[in-house]
């Protein structure tokens, strides 16, 4: 079939003015032939539709001209209005040319009706002239429903045409003027109202989502690739069925137009809920497309968030959460306003779609209770939800009683308790029979609403009576049914062992019933201690020694048990341990604060391995102490481990490097290397540092420097409504006529405020002065007064010390603010004897009111510099009196001194880590060098050898002897150690004891910072 290409029809447009006065330009033999072709194809769709007739000899006459009425009953025919042309018979007679009497009369006047002609001015119709091509264009156009192109008739209606593609294949043939035949307009018509359907192809699909496929297809149009087009498939064309059983099917509801691609061939289909990991096929048409796909599960969301009390808080999901991440007390953040309240713990549902936080910090009612839940628990993105006020006004109530045995009773409210420790508040039967009462706070396995109530001595088997006074819930309100009845039952059934499972460290004998006491014994392994819990019976052995532990090939455990009803059972049961080889791993690193980290991991461990910590900018923090973390009641929480640092965390990312931390088995297996990032946020509201103000009476102004510790959001700061200020007569005003500015970084705020009167300064008046919503660039507000007697007056800055803080840097301290914009560092002389040291940049600290110089020549490490084989100190001094380095109000600094010795501040640190073997006494020597001289010589071995981790060829080994005798370096002797061919590092982890770390000589001893360092051969 003849095709032609879309810019033939936009050129064939821009002829059809000429057309009227030319005739169309001959065609060839083949176009010919291949036009036939198209008229063929397109007359006997219309044949078959009954809407296009031959003669008695079957002939179509396609070279035949119609006329206007008969090309209009095609068209009603072709749309399917036959029917409605019948209402027509009997119709008002509209054209003066059309009498009732014409066999076209009801065509014509319905096509009037339907707007598909309009006839012309004069009041006629024509029904016998023959149609012109612009003519079948108007009404093609119209009977679709569509409107004109712009422009003037015929124009108009032409380029609609075949802009719709109606005379595709024979835009060549036919232009303004000509009249049409039957075969050009059986070609319209059938473009117009019979179009080729496209055949699809599915080519795969792809579950993603629970409600959500997409569907990749091929299209075809007459076996030749076409494009794929919105509105050429619809949703029903689609059904999905179960794999595993066909007569379960989910329905589609729509075709998502905009996130599909139709050019692509991509459809993205919305389904009924799918059975997550159920296995689909996908149907077309009725037909298999062989292609299946598995349900993806339904996207994790959070249904709704309650405060339920003062001490816990519920969030309830849309479906199950994993139990490792739904428990994890990381995952969610509890705050009252700019108060975090730390989530104790969290329990899980039976059907773990509900969670529950148990704080360890209340509510108060009132309370408006933010909650934000992380993403980490399988959530799209962190889900905040603001709760409140939050009213508790609900007393708690004891729900059931039940003796667990004849010594352990459970008592269960409707929420949490408070005041319960008290043993007086308990009686039984009208005597104060219990020992001690526990809770979640004391035993995190019980749940938060349970008491478990341990007795002096075991019930009697009977119904008997329990009594609580003076517990409360959080909101202080007391049990309301506080006497309660229960019941003891005789149990004389036989004890029976129902499961023994071993570790190397511990043996677990499960009973059938509670066990009130146990004797036990080993033909194997050193018992430490036995506890009774319930059913179970624990047997203790020793967890560090393995040669004491359980063996291996295992043990004959005999035991001796009674029941609280005086059974008793001899039981001999031999055992072998599981031995636990898996090692721990981190779980979650929590940056609680600006000096502690709180690393979980996945079991409990010990306080060992490696710890690194790296601020957001890569600088390794001194660890100050290590160790387990504890809960609101001060119980060690052994599988998190709490860590110290030095000195203070910036906010931002933070990097910690876990390695070696060993599980508490006996075998301690250590954990594998892995890095994590945590955050910590910036909560910390900016504060004031300083107030420096300057008169300026022949300005008639006064300047006000206004110094933060941080970095100003620009508009809250330049706001000059958030400074106001508290005259003489306590009245609080704000500044009239005042302008506001920032520099230095954004952490100066400028206040110009002019005078009040000829001789008197409103800075003068200020009682004190009172800064609200200026906030950091993190957006944390502050709100605060400053009195005036903490304004400083302008005077000159100084120079009031320095020290050298690394081989390039020394640290110019000064008791002033200087400008950030005329600090020059050729204004500081360094000295060293003869020499001088230039400084080649600068960078202020307006916080800390130091100015750190870089300097063009390296120094020594003990902020010494040579000259000649001789090591001079160094002194700082001022160029001159008249420097460029001007402080806030544009006068020269100076210095209190006429020159200042250079403080040693530059740490010590490991300059390279060096191997040697010798073959002849097969000794490995590595040679751990320092930067300079540090007090190793003071140092015992085993302090050295605490705080120095060799490993040779990814092993820790153990030294055979340390070489100390030059302060610069330690010299490590490993005998009968040849790994020449392997890797050699050194891990140096401060002793918690600061009078145990490595250190330099200077004035004020700087200490080796925690590193890892690796060496060659």
């Amino acid at each position: 079939m003849k095709r032609f290409k879309r810019l033939i029809a936009i050129v064939t447009v821009l002829l059809f003015a000429l057309s009227i006065i030319a005739p169309a330009f001959a065609q060839d033999e083949t176009t010919t032939e291949q036009t036939s072709s198209v008229y063929d194809q397109a007359a006997k769709i219309l044949q078959d539709k009954g809407i296009l007739k031959g003669n008695e000899q079957g002939d179509l006459m396609l070279d035949k001209e119609l006329t206007r009425a008969e090309i209009l009953a095609m068209i009603i025919r072709a749309t399917g209005q036959e029917d409605v042309v019948k209402d027509y018979v009997y119709a008002e007679q509209s054209f003066s040319d059309v009498p009732n009497t014409h066999w076209a009369f009801a065509y014509v006047e319905a096509g009037k009706d339907l707007g598909i002609v309009n006839g012309y001015p004069d009041g006629t119709f024509k029904p016998d002239r023959k149609v012109k091509f612009e003519e079948l264009c108007k009404m093609l156009v119209a009977a679709k429903g569509e409107s004109p192109a712009a422009g003037k008739w015929p124009l108009n209606y032409v380029r609609k045409a075949l802009e719709l593609g109606f005379f595709n294949g024979i835009e060549d043939e036919v232009g303004i003027g000509d009249v049409v035949i039957r075969g050009q307009a059986a070609v319209a018509f059938a473009n117009a109202f019979f179009p080729p359907e496209k055949t699809i192809v599915v080519k795969d699909v792809k579950a993603v989502a629970n409600d959500t496929i997409e569907v990749y297809v091929d299209a075809y149009l007459n076996n030749e690739p076409a494009t794929l087009e919105d509105g050429d498939v619809i949703p029903l064309d689609f059904e999905i069925k179960d794999a595993s059983d066909e007569t379960k099917t989910v329905a589609v509801t729509l075709i998502d137009s905009q996130a599909s691609d139709f050019g692509a061939g991509k459809l993205v289909l919305k389904t009924a809920a799918q059975t997550e990991g159920a296995t689909y096929k996908l149907y077309y048409k009725g037909n298999d497309t062989g292609k299946t796909f598995v349900a993806v599960p339904v996207q994790l969301q959070v249904a709704k968030v309650e405060v339920p009390n003062l001490k816990q808080v519920v969030v309830t999901f849309n479906r199950d959460v994993k139990e490792d991440v739904g428990t994890n007390v990381a995952n969610y953040i509890v705050k009252v306003g700019d108060s975090t309240k730390t989530v104790g713990a969290v329990r899980l549902s039976s059907d773990k779609k509900v969670a529950t936080l148990i704080l360890s910090d209340n509510l108060a009612n009132q309370d408006k209770v933010s909650v934000t839940i992380k993403k980490d628990v399988g959530l799209t993105t962190d889900y905040t939800q603001t709760v409140g006020p939050v009213v508790d006004s609900v007393a708690p109530s004891i729900k059931s009683v039940f003796a667990l045995t004849p010594q352990k009773i459970k008592v269960e409210f409707n929420e949490p308790i408070n005041n319960y420790t008290d043993v007086a508040k308990y009686t039984i039967d009208g005597s104060y029979l219990v020992k001690e009462a526990k809770s979640f706070a004391e035993d995190k396995s019980i749940d938060p609403n349970v008491l478990i109530l341990n007795l002096y001595s075991a019930l009697s088997v009977a119904n008997h009576s329990i009594t609580i006074n003076g517990v409360t819930d959080v909101a202080g309100y007391g049990v309301i049914n506080p006497t309660w009845s229960f019941e003891v039952k005789a149990d004389t059934s036989p004890i029976e062992l129902k499961a023994a499972t071993a570790t190397l460290s511990k043996v677990t004998l499960t009973f059938n019933k509670p066990i009130a006491n146990a004797s036990v014994s080993l033909s194997n392994g050193e018992i430490v201690k036995v506890d009774v819990d319930g059913e179970n019976v624990i047997i203790y052995s020793n967890n560090d020694d393995l040669t004491k532990c359980i063996p291996i090939s295992g043990t004959n455990v005999t035991v001796t048990v009674t029941d609280y009803n005086g059974q008793s059972a001899n039981i001999t049961k031999y055992v072998v341990p599981t031995v636990d080889n898996e090692r721990p791993t981190v779980k979650s690193v929590v940056v609680a604060d600006s000096k502690t980290i709180k690393i979980t991991f996945s079991e409990d461990v010990r306080i060992s391995g490696t710890i690194v910590v790296k601020d957001k900018d890569g600088n390794q923090k001194v660890v100050s102490a290590i160790d387990w973390d504890r809960d609101s009641n001060g119980n060690y929480i052994y599988n998190t481990l709490k860590v110290t640092l030095a000195s203070d965390l910036p906010a931002g990312n933070v990097t910690v490097e876990v390695s070696g931390v060993q599980d508490n088995t006996p075998l301690k297996n250590a954990s594998l290397p892995v890095t994590v990032s945590a955050t910590l946020a910036d909560t910390s509201a900016p504060s004031v540092q300083a107030i420096v103000y300057k008169e300026d009476p022949s300005n008639k102004k006064t300047y006000v420097y206004i110094v933060f510790n941080k970095t100003l959001d620009a508009t809250s700061a330049t706001t000059l409504t958030n400074y106001k200020y508290l005259d003489s007569t306590l009245t609080l005003k704000e500044f009239s006529g005042a302008s506001v500015s920032l520099m230095a970084g954004n952490k100066i705020v400028k206040l110009t405020i002019p005078y009040d009167s000829a001789n008197a300064s409103v800075w003068g008046k200020v009682a004190y002065l009172q800064i609200v919503n200026v906030a950091d660039t993190a957006g944390n507000k502050l709100t605060i007064a400053k009195a005036n007697n903490e304004f400083m007056v302008a005077q000159q800055v100084k120079v009031t010390g320095a020290k050298a803080v690394a081989t390039d840097k020394i640290e110019v301290y000064l008791d002033g603010i200087i400008n950030e914009y005329t600090r020059y560092p050729g204004d500081f002389v360094i000295s060293a004897g003869p020499a001088t040291i230039s400084a080649i940049g600068s960078d202020w600290d307006a916080t800390n009111e130091k100015l750190t110089l870089t300097l063009g020549t390296s120094i020594n490490a003990d902020a010494t510099y040579t000259v000649n084989n001789v090591k001079y100190p160094l002194t700082l001094s001022l160029k001159s009196n008249t420097t460029i380095t001007k402080d806030l109000f544009g006068d020269s600094i100076g210095i209190a001194l006429p020159s200042y010795t250079v403080v040693d501040g530059i740490a010590p640190s490991i300059s390279s880590v060096k191997a040697t073997y010798d073959s002849v006494t097969n000794t490995t020597y590595v040679t751990v060098n320092f930067s300079e001289d540090v007090n190793v010589g003071s140092l015992s071995d085993d302090v050295i050898k605490a705080q120095f981790k060799v490993y040779i060829g990814g092993t820790l080994t153990a030294p055979d002897g340390i070489d100390k005798s030059d302060h610069t370096k330690i010299k490590f002797v490993f005998s009968n150690v040849d790994h020449r061919y392997k890797s050699i590092k050194v891990d140096y982890i401060p002793d918690y004891n600061a009078n145990n770390r490595v250190k330099d000589s200077a004035s004020t001893p700087n200490e080796l910072a925690q590193t890892s360092v690796t060496g060659s051969w």
